[in-house]
């Protein structure tokens, strides 16, 4: 009796320790004895994967700007640009007259920063000659109308500092300075409509190696003039950036020639055995696991696409591996849905590691346990998913994965799944 209550306490404390523990994956086997629970393990899928050109994405008021450029021998060169205007946060300025302008700078906070940089940001600003208007959807291929000649072109070296400072032509901070006491100082309507903005930019005929995130209404960026009157001291006025200012993303790549832009350009058949993802809307990848939908029958408990980084060149050392890959699926007209895996509160394609023949490797694992349902269920057309870097319209970062049909890394889907009837 006394044997018999032990087993049962013991049955009571397992039940209590793994019945609020979901399914999981280890590196080869199922964590859960199938034969006693009537679950079922399944990773020989067919997937197939290619890589496809990204498409144009939402590029005003984003939280970031991105300014600098790349150049990768398996993804080509990628530049990133953007406008914006700014503000004036009172009526009637009036600085005084016979003002004389000592120096002018646009001052940029910056977030961090991708690639390297040990060559130099050859920065162009361009007044604008078009306005910007708000609210107004831009996408990221968006170009404004600008003045000639430029206003600044600066090398900037970038090392690690909170902020860059892009000095201007000292004649754009005199026409300024001529406005004070103007109507065009009257408001900030006024202002605008006189001032439009800039074009901040990159020197396209020599890719660097980094980009740089900036957060331009973070409180730090902004257009200052230094000035004197006559016989006075240097006194300086700051035009503001923030968040009624309109800011659009510009994006713009040269990948013709490049791996990833090939490999765009090959059908779906077998799949290939590496795709290529990069951010700022230029790369993504089409995956379709085959046979998904022919099972009948069954609840799914635990769902995984499991997709590989391939590092094999300089460029997959020099800029650095992403942190989230992000899934969504493809309906029949072939457009985007929004999975309900990644409606959680954590993302469900973070950068992981995991033991492959001992040696430990990058792993990204894609939780697709609603979608797998869904298909199963036959709730949408198994027409396949979409991958991308996360958030792909301020991401740079890129990687290339292995394809379904790679020797080495080949994508797998892990799937637990339990028999209803």
């Amino acid at each position: 009796m006394k044997l018999f209550s032990f087993c049962i306490i013991g049955l009571c404390l397992f039940l209590s320790l793994n019945s609020c523990k979901d399914p999981s994956f280890t590196d080869d086997i199922l964590l859960l004895n199938g034969d006693n629970f009537n679950v079922t393990y399944t990773d020989n899928f067919v997937i197939k994967a290619i890589t496809e050109n990204d498409t144009l994405l939402q590029a005003q008021n984003l939280t970031q700007n991105l300014l600098g450029s790349t150049d990768d021998s398996r993804f080509g060169k990628l530049y990133a640009s953007f406008y914006n205007n700014f503000r004036l946060l009172s009526n009637n300025v009036n600085l005084g007259s016979g003002l004389l302008i000592d120096s002018c700078y646009i001052t940029y906070g910056v977030v961090s920063s991708y690639g390297p940089l040990t060559n130099p940001i050859n920065i162009i600003v361009y007044e604008l000659s078009e306005a910007l208007e708000n609210p107004k959807t831009y996408l990221t291929d968006r170009s404004f109308a600008v003045k000639l000649p430029q206003i600044a072109t600066v090398p900037v070296t970038y090392s690690g500092a909170r902020s860059i400072d892009i000095k201007l032509e000292n004649s754009f901070g005199q026409s300024l300075l001529n406005q004070s006491g103007g109507a065009n100082f009257a408001n900030n309507d006024a202002f605008q409509s006189f001032f439009k903005g800039v074009y901040v930019t990159t020197n396209s005929s020599s890719a660097g190696n980094g980009i740089l995130n900036l957060d331009l209404i973070g409180g730090g960026s902004k257009l200052t003039l230094y000035y004197h009157a006559s016989g006075d001291t240097v006194k300086k006025y700051e035009i503001p950036i923030n968040d009624l200012c309109t800011r659009v993303n510009h994006y713009h790549k040269s990948s013709t020639s490049s791996a990833a832009q090939l490999a765009s350009n090959l059908p779906m058949i077998g799949g290939d055995d590496k795709v290529f993802l990069q951010g700022l809307t230029s790369f993504r990848s089409k995956v379709l696991i085959e046979n998904l939908d022919t099972f009948t029958n069954v609840a799914v408990n635990k769902a995984e696409l499991w997709v590989f980084p391939i590092i094999n060149s300089s460029a997959d050392t020099t800029f650095k591996l992403p942190a989230t890959i992000y899934a969504s699926r493809i309906n029949d007209n072939a457009n985007d849905v929004q999975l309900l895996d990644f409606l959680s509160g954590t993302m469900a394609g973070d950068r992981d590691t995991t033991n492959i023949g001992g040696i430990i490797v990058p792993v990204y694992k894609i939780n697709l346990t609603r979608y797998a349902q869904s298909v199963i269920n036959h709730e949408f057309n198994n027409n396949g998913l979409r991958l991308y870097v996360f958030p792909t319209n301020i991401t740079t970062e890129r990687v290339v994965l292995g394809g379904g049909s790679n020797l080495n890394f080949p994508m797998k889907f892990k799937l637990i799944t339990t028999k209803t009837n």
